[in-house]
Order: structure tokens, then C-alpha cells, then sequence
């Protein structure tokens, strides 16, 4: 397991460890202070909290089995989604106490992800796969509205966008350019994808991934040689990668 994923994954168990004994503690503080009443009333309340964490914390070793083993845990799929679900928001959190930088916690949490989405063994989503890509591969002094249509696009080679319809075009992917989350949505909504390869930055590719809970997503960092969200590029044979990955027949 690389030293990326690992970050993620500490920060996890830290999450779980902490809600864990702050159930502990409100718990002991109520019961020994509260009267009958308020006992009876906190316990129901610590029970439902119980029970919720008993569903994370198996999400928890699902996620560290799957990904030492390589091997997806079909019986735990739900619960593997609900903790990231969950516990993302707290691992945020800690990683700002820590002065963890948060494109460092996105990136290893994209990371494990891919990791996770590649152990599935799922029926292949070729004919059902979306190619979903931001606005600032356009090149910035292109005036063409690829957003609106990506054929609009001329390819001439001058920015990623043509290459990637190209390479779209030879496996029969259909691609779409997003400007935010909100269209990201309406493409999914719109195309019914079973899979779904998304180039962005870390942060918009997290958020992506969440949204997108359960439906499987690889996602492929994009590079910002004159820094973020303006003329950035990507590695197509990552993306031809992840194309060829979900279009595999698999049992």
C-alpha cells in the first residue's frame, strides 16, 4: 500500500477512533448525571450513534481488506461507501488540526478510490461509460462553447480537448465538459453512465466521487503547468487506461 493511501486511511481511523470515544464520553457524562428519564432517553440516542459507527467500523475493514487483498468485498460494498460517506467530513477536519494540507488528504482519498473501484469485479460498463471532463483543458484564448457541445470543439490540437474526443471516439466513450458540479450532475443525469472517468483536480474530483456514491468512478488527475483551473492538460494513456479497465469483460 503506497504512502499516499496510507495518509487517507490514518486519518480514517482517527475519525473513527475519536467519534468512537466521544460516544464513550457523552455517554458516562449523561448516565451518571442525568436523571431516569434523560438515562433512558440518551441510551436510545447512543444506541442509534452504536449502531451507525458498528456500520462504519465494518466499512473501515472492508476498505483496509480491499485494499490490502486487491480483491472487492461484495457483502460490504454499502457499508465501504457509507463510512467514506460519513467519515470524509471529519477526516477534513483532522487533517486541518494537523495542518495536513488538504490537497495532499484528496489526493490520497482519489488514490484509494481508484484502488477500490479497480478491486470490483463488475460486468463491463462498455456502451454505459462517461468520459467527464472540466472546462480549463480548453485553451483559455479558444473561443469555441465545448461546454455546451464538445463537438463544437475543432481539434486542432492546440489544447486536450480534441485529442480527448478523439481518443473518445475510438472506443466509443461519449465525453462531456463540465464548468462546475452542477452540470457534472445533469451529465450523469443525461447519459445514465455505469461508470464514469473523470479528469479534474483533487478537490473537484473528490467532490465528484461523493456525489457520485455508489456509482464507480476512476478518477485522473489533472496537470496545472501555469497553475489551477487555466490550460491545464492531462495524461491520455491514464485515461485510455481507464477507459480500457471498465470496457473489460469481467465475471
Amino acid at each position: 500500500m503506497g504512502v499516499r493511501k496510507r495518509l487517507f486511511l490514518g486519518l480514517l481511523s482517527a475519525a473513527l477512533l475519536i467519534l468512537a470515544g466521544s460516544l464513550v464520553y457523552v455517554w458516562l457524562t449523561l448516565f451518571k448525571q442525568g436523571s431516569s428519564v434523560l438515562r433512558f432517553l440518551s441510551g436510545l440516542a447512543v444506541l442509534a450513534v452504536l449502531v451507525v459507527l458498528s456500520v462504519v467500523g465494518i466499512g473501515f475493514v472492508g476498505i483496509v481488506i480491499s485494499l490490502l487483498s486487491e480483491r472487492n468485498i461484495r457483502l460490504l460494498e454499502k457499508p465501504m461507501n457509507f463510512t467514506v460517506a460519513v467519515l470524509y467530513p471529519v477526516v477534513i477536519r483532522l487533517g486541518k488540526m494537523f495542518r495536513i494540507a488538504q490537497d495532499r488528504i484528496q489526493r490520497s482519498f482519489v488514490e484509494v478510490n481508484n484502488q477500490l473501484v479497480r478491486a470490483r469485479k463488475t460486468r463491463s460498463a462498455e456502451g454505459r461509460l462517461l468520459l467527464l471532463l472540466p472546462h480549463c483543458l480548453q485553451g483559455s484564448e479558444c473561443t469555441r462553447r465545448v461546454t455546451a457541445n464538445p463537438d463544437n470543439c475543432l481539434r486542432c490540437g492546440r489544447c486536450s480537448v480534441g485529442d480527448l474526443l478523439n481518443l473518445g471516439d475510438r472506443h466509443g466513450v461519449p465525453l462531456r465538459i463540465a464548468t462546475g458540479g452542477t452540470l457534472a450532475r445533469q451529465a450523469v443525469r443525461e447519459t445514465g453512465p455505469l461508470a464514469i472517468i473523470a479528469v479534474a483536480c483533487e478537490r473537484d474530483l473528490t467532490s465528484g466521487i461523493l456525489d457520485a456514491i455508489p456509482l464507480p468512478v476512476l478518477g485522473v488527475t489533472n496537470e496545472r503547468p501555469f497553475g489551477p483551473c487555466h490550460n491545464t492538460t492531462v495524461n491520455l494513456e491514464a485515461v485510455e487506461k481507464a477507459i480500457l479497465f471498465f470496457k473489460e469483460r469481467r465475471d
